[in-house]
């Protein structure tokens, strides 16, 4: 089936900031297509879209970032359903959280940078042999972090990870412009997501006395940054990186030389 409207395909987006960028452009009067690692997840959030916005269709689809046969696979069924792509945002990452150059094993990094690096990669190529096939001048937004720019503990893993993703976006903005397919990279920060739900009103004022504005961003404000990159308003922008982070990157944080010693406490309060 050939749709007559533009079509985003968003992955991991069945919270957080995938589920806003796939709300925002269901709004702006895309079919969406949105990927999580659980079918029903992913079923959940596409009958959530078509609820709040009738006027577009939204399909659900079960993917696994680290698997390039079900990333395969997925686009063959996005063919099958809609028969193009004109926008796509990698946005699923596996968060490698408490992984150190001392501790991490080889297993780990494999998982991290497969589900990460990978998988972005393979998306983006996926996506763009299928806005390629059908002609379209499309779009291609990659999900970064300022992991990959600044250094904190035991994310050395996921920050290698966007890092990969940074080098990335400029070789696909070479490769791929003369197809009129733009790739942009946004660089995130200080955003909130449902992780953050345990934290204490003390938690909140700790992160936010390291950010210039003193305040995170929601994931509207990430999809707002996304939907602009991918838009018209872009058409000629590409290969830039456009960091939505409260200003994170432009301050030096303190130094904690007991890093290791509270990472048991990191962990206990990711658990809850």
């Amino acid at each position: 089936m050939m749709t007559d409207k533009p079509v985003v395909f968003v992955t991991g987006a069945a919270r957080n900031i995938g589920l806003a960028v796939a709300k925002k452009f269901a709004k702006e009067g895309y079919n969406v297509c949105l990927t999580s690692r659980s079918e029903k997840s992913a079923d959940l959030a596409a009958r959530e879209i078509m609820s709040e916005y009738p006027g577009v269709t939204a399909k659900g689809y079960a993917m696994l970032t680290n698997d390039v046969n079900q990333i395969r696979e997925t686009f063959r069924k996005v063919r099958e359903d809609f028969g193009r792509v004109d926008a796509l945002v990698s946005n699923a990452a596996d968060p490698g959280y408490n992984q150190s150059i001392l501790s991490t094993t080889p297993e780990q990094f494999d998982y991290v940078m497969s589900s990460n690096a990978k998988g972005y990669f393979f998306c983006c190529q996926e996506a763009a042999k299928l806005m390629i096939e059908n002609g379209t001048h499309g779009s291609i937004v990659l999900v970064g972090s300022v992991h990959s720019k600044r250094a904190l503990p035991n994310r050395i893993v996921y920050a290698s990870s966007k890092g990969a993703i940074d080098v990335m976006n400029r070789n696909m903005c070479y490769e791929l412009g003369k197809y009129g397919i733009r790739s942009n990279l946004l660089v995130v920060g200080a955003v909130y997501n449902d992780r953050w739900s345990c934290y204490t009103p003390e938690d909140y004022e700790k992160k936010r006395a390291n950010w210039p504005l003193g305040m995170e961003s929601y994931p509207e404000d990430i999809a707002n940054a996304v939907y602009f990159l991918s838009s018209d308003s872009a058409k000629t922008i590409s290969g830039s990186e456009l960091t939505v982070d409260s200003g994170v990157m432009s301050v030096l944080l303190s130094y904690n030389k007991n890093w290791d010693a509270e990472k048991d406490e990191r962990e206990k309060l990711l658990k809850k």
